[in-house]
């Protein structure tokens, strides 16, 4: 019994080298990202989420697209639809509806039914003081009342692609109907961050309103985000911007952008209690920043392509000229912070030759961006300039010169026809003249001589 046991030990202790203790690389793992394990943080808010504010990517989310009533950090949209929609050099004026239709005691800036102030005046009420009636004015500014507005807030919230958002006003006071997720506010903020003039507001923790037609007084409005505030005990050096909120139905909410070097973050938090909101986005930044990087694939000005574009008229296919095609935009990808880009490979996608018409942002081909096997990105390399087809008056005048052209040169050549035949006639005639009289030279000598002949032999 022993000896068999001594085998069995001894032909186990052979054979366990064969086996790895560690799992092997395959052809499906992104061999940008590492296999470090991220310690994910704790967080309170009863929904959340982390994403890359240039690649949209989830880097930590809880129940993110569960539905919760967002409160103030509803304005994101409402300051979204203002600058898609409106001038910021546009003058509002404030209604009766606007001014007395808040809640009391709700956020606002004294606005009064007449005053007027500019639509960038108004936002940095928005931004900086949650102003409602605000709010109000810019939806009846942009579309002449809430209820319209609203209905344009949740049908621009379906087209970036948010799935529990059902907007009924401009700044979020609480109504049952009034809903959203931390995932459609995380798609709303990154839509934000395209807007240049919102960049521009974004950092701001003061503004003044200057006196109106109504108020002679300066309004002075501070900043409530208080990550942006350099005095708070909750102060971040990496935020950038955002927007505050509540109400009692939904506690504090917050959406905050962070920026550390290239990265750029977005951290959405719903239904906190007390001060935890800012406490969770801190530590959601933390963590984002810990163990993730933005990183720049690729440049669309380095792949800019020439296409020839043709046009087939009356079964004849002529060149108009070329055309520039590139990618409609850089390419961007999160990675960890200890991980680089590697084995990167592009395949552009894209004809010849194209034919006419073609429109300045046409999709003409694609460029595939791929890691390994895995596909990073693909996007479309789209006509920088515009190239009509050739009008028809164009063609019939061109047709008619082609016809004078013709005509032209068939008389061209028909006139040298003509003068090469005078010419060669004149030619022969001088030739045969010459001839002529060398012969009749030639017979006057031999006369001449045949006479000598006779006159000798007589």
């Amino acid at each position: 019994m022993k000896h068999s046991f001594f085998i069995f030990f001894l032909s186990l202790c052979i054979a366990l080298p064969c086996f790895s203790a560690f799992a092997q690389p395959t052809d499906d793992v992104e061999p940008y990202m590492n296999s470090q394990t991220l310690e994910s943080p704790e967080i309170n808010a009863e929904s959340a989420i982390l994403i890359d504010a240039t690649t949209g990517e989830v880097l930590f989310e809880k129940n993110s697209k569960n539905k919760m009533y967002p409160a103030s950090i509803t304005k994101l949209m409402t300051v979204l639809l203002a600058l898609e929609n409106g001038n910021l050099e546009d003058v509002i004026t404030f209604s009766h509806e606007a001014v007395y239709s808040i809640e009391p005691n709700s956020a606002h800036i004294a606005m009064q039914e007449g005053e007027q102030i500019t639509l960038e005046q108004a936002l940095y009420g928005i931004l900086l003081r949650s102003a409602n009636e605000v709010s109000n004015a810019v939806a009846e500014y942009v579309d002449g009342s809430v209820a319209a507005f609203a209905q344009r807030m949740t049908q621009r919230a379906k087209e970036l692609g948010c799935e529990t958002t059902n907007f009924v006003n401009a700044n979020g006071l609480f109504h049952e109907n009034h809903y959203t997720s931390a995932f459609d506010m995380a798609l709303i903020a990154k839509e934000l961050l395209t807007q240049d003039a919102y960049r521009k507001m974004m950092n701001a923790t003061y503004y003044e309103i200057p006196p109106t037609n109504k108020q002679p007084e300066i309004r002075y409005l501070h900043g409530q985000h208080q990550m942006m505030n350099k005095n708070s005990i909750y102060y971040n050096e990496y935020a950038t911007g955002g927007k505050t909120g509540y109400v009692t139905e939904a506690l504090n909410t917050l959406v905050t952008f962070a920026r550390k070097g290239d990265t750029e973050l977005i951290a959405v938090v719903l239904k906190c209690n007390g001060a935890q909101h800012y406490v969770d986005t801190k530590a959601l930044f933390e963590y984002g920043f810990a163990n993730y990087q933005t990183a720049k694939v690729l440049s669309a000005q380095d792949f800019a392509k020439s296409v020839e574009v043709v046009e087939t008229y009356k079964n004849k296919t002529s060149s108009l000229g070329n055309i520039i095609v590139s990618p409609v935009e850089d390419v961007y990808k999160t990675i960890s912070t200890n991980a680089n880009l590697a084995n990167i490979t592009i395949d552009v996608n894209y004809p010849e030759t194209i034919s006419a018409p073609v429109s300045a942002g046409q999709e003409v081909g694609t460029l595939t961006v791929k890691s390994g096997q895995k596909t990073i990105s693909t996007i479309p390399l789209v006509a920088q300039t515009s190239m009509i087809e050739t009008p028809q008056e164009a063609r019939i005048a061109q047709e008619k010169e082609t016809r004078m052209k013709l005509v032209k040169m068939g008389g061209i050549v028909l006139l040298g026809i003509v003068l090469a035949s005078l010419i060669l006639l004149c030619i022969t005639r001088t030739v045969g003249y010459y001839k002529r009289k060398k012969r009749r030279k030639q017979r006057a000598l031999r006369r001449k001589r045949q006479r000598k002949i006779t006159r000798c032999t007589k």
